[in-house]
């Protein structure tokens, strides 16, 4: 046996004798290293915003505040009454925003998915078509002024009732996965169409409505260009994110919620910790939502996937 066999011989006993090899711990370490990497930044932010503001004047490699927890900064926020006022319409429109849309496209992408029926292919074409084409910022002012939308709370939530990305992916997986032997069971059951969509249908399609629900949910919790294009004059509408957007951009945002701050006690907040704690509080209700649909999510992630 020639050396080289050998020595494989060997790193196959070794490797045996381990359970890894060394290309295997170099995965490892490589994995947790850019896991840290891509988490430090938020714990940072959550590190920063809890941090006294004796500690957090010196600066430096922040893992954990050493002279205790202050919730000063949270405290400065929330008694300015548009951080309040718009977490409630943030809160209020994601809800409803999420239930239509979730309404909305489910029920027309099921509808186009029974391609057997005259005229569904032609709807299907249309709809998708605006995925590459829309008329335009212009047109869309003028009709949601001829609807009555504008400066009004609605034009936040009923413009995203159709979300053309998740129809394409709902219509195939109502077309490829649901049985059509369940619904006609059903129909033998004496359902309508409605029935059969609403009892057999959408129970079956839970985990795609969980993994899509939350979807929608991020995309409306984030949104603040329905405010600042349609309704803009008003800011009892502020949704929070367009108060995040304030606190990283707006000056006069920040001396407002720092006067805010003194006016109550409290000591004169750094902008940059203000900042740390508006992030958190717009991150932290969608990170509340994802334990509740995680057992529904992660089967929801693997829709469209070869399956043997």
């Amino acid at each position: 046996m020639s050396d080289r066999n050998k020595q494989k011989e060997k790193l196959f006993h070794m490797k045996r004798k381990l359970g890894f090899n060394f290309y295997d711990v170099f995965v490892l370490l490589f994995c947790i290293l850019f896991a840290v990497v891509c988490f430090y930044p938020l714990w940072y932010v959550f590190v920063a915003s809890i941090t006294p503001y004796d500690e957090y004047i010196k600066g430096g490699l922040m893992l954990w505040p050493t002279t205790g927890v202050d919730l000063q900064y949270y405290k400065a926020i929330f008694s300015t009454k548009s951080f309040v006022n718009s977490m409630g319409i943030s809160v209020s429109k994601t809800a409803l925003a999420t239930l239509l849309s979730l309404l909305i496209t489910s029920s027309m992408a099921y509808g186009v998915s029974k391609v057997h029926i005259r005229g569904m292919k032609v709807i299907n074409a249309l709809v998708v078509f605006n995925l590459f084409f829309t008329g335009g910022l212009i047109p869309e002012y003028m009709l949601y002024m001829q609807l009555g939308l504008l400066h009004n709370y609605w034009v936040m939530v009923i413009p995203s009732a159709l979300n053309i990305t998740y129809f394409i992916i709902m219509r195939n997986y109502f077309y490829y996965s649901v049985s059509v032997e369940l619904e006609e069971a059903a129909r033998i059951d004496g359902c309508n169409d409605i029935g059969v969509f609403a009892r057999v249908v959408m129970p079956l399609s839970r985990p795609m409505l969980a993994a899509v629900g939350l979807f929608i949910a991020v995309i409306n919790w984030n949104d603040y260009y329905s405010y600042m294009m349609f309704i803009s004059n008003k800011t009892r509408l502020q949704p929070f994110a367009w108060i995040l957007r304030r606190m990283l951009t707006d000056q006069s945002m920040m001396n407002q919620v720092r006067n805010g701050a003194v006016s109550i006690g409290l000591q004169l907040p750094p902008p940059m910790a203000l900042r740390m704690a508006t992030i958190i509080c717009a991150m932290l209700p969608i990170m509340c939502v994802y334990p509740f649909l995680q057992k529904h999510f992660t089967s929801g992630m693997t829709l469209g996937a070869v399956k043997e």
